[in-house]
């Protein structure tokens, strides 16, 4: 393995403890508040693993293929926090409309229109492909 994978590596497992606890809270409540998921070994031990493992061989394959940084300082980086926050956007509106009850119309129209309005702040702010000097 050569020294930027193997850093690469290190970065991914580094960030992967958020993704371990976005497993470990994400699955708790989902079966705390569904009564379809049982706790059970496979809900509460199996299931956020899998999630920790899925996400974090993405990103390291994500990074591998794309051989970027993906820092948030890049351009590439940001585009990643865009969708990502995007798709956990759409899993708190799916949470609010089976979970909370509430109407799907408003959740639908509000989910939306935040997405629409993060792509076009990120589209107007453009960022430029080099980062600023920090010394300057």
């Amino acid at each position: 393995m050569t020294l930027h994978r193997r850093e690469v590596v290190r970065e991914e497992l580094i960030r992967s403890i958020a993704w371990l606890a976005l497993g470990l809270v994400g699955w708790a409540i989902l079966v705390e508040e569904l009564a379809a998921l049982e706790a059970s070994l496979l809900t509460v031990g199996v299931l956020p693993v899998l999630t920790w493992a899925g996400l974090t061989l993405g990103m390291i394959g994500l990074r591998f293929l794309t051989d970027s940084a993906t820092q948030v300082e890049t351009p590439s980086g940001l585009s990643i926090s865009l969708v990502l926050g995007i798709t956990l956007g759409g899993v708190g509106a799916v949470y609010l409309v089976a979970v909370e009850n509430q109407a799907a119309l408003w959740v639908t129209a509000a989910y939306v229109g935040v997405s629409i309005a993060a792509v076009a702040w990120h589209w107007y702010a453009r960022v430029p492909d080099s980062p600023a000097d920090p010394l300057a």
